[in-house]
């Protein structure tokens, strides 16, 4: 994957390069929320989204921003590279 990368120079805000661990929880959560509701048979309780269950802020960034385009500087190279 030398070559491959990203159509648009995006990138996270704070400290972290991923938010796998904090979706990988919440999913988790939603999924164990959903057999316990079913298992009652209280369908009307039924969780539709997992922000019901999970606040999007516990994650561990905080959303995503356009960084523009310089596509000579060293660090546009490294933030497009895959």
């Amino acid at each position: 994957m030398g070559k491959s990368r990203k159509k648009t120079p995006v990138c996270t805000w704070c400290c972290c390069k991923s938010q796998k661990r904090g979706k990988k929880i919440s999913h988790r959560k939603f999924r164990r929320k959903e057999a316990t509701v079913i298992i009652s048979g209280e369908y009307d309780l039924l969780p539709t989204r997992q922000w019901e269950i999970v606040e999007q802020w516990d994650l561990g960034g905080d959303g995503k921003h356009y960084c523009g385009h310089s596509p000579n500087e060293e660090w546009y190279i490294k933030l497009m590279s895959k």
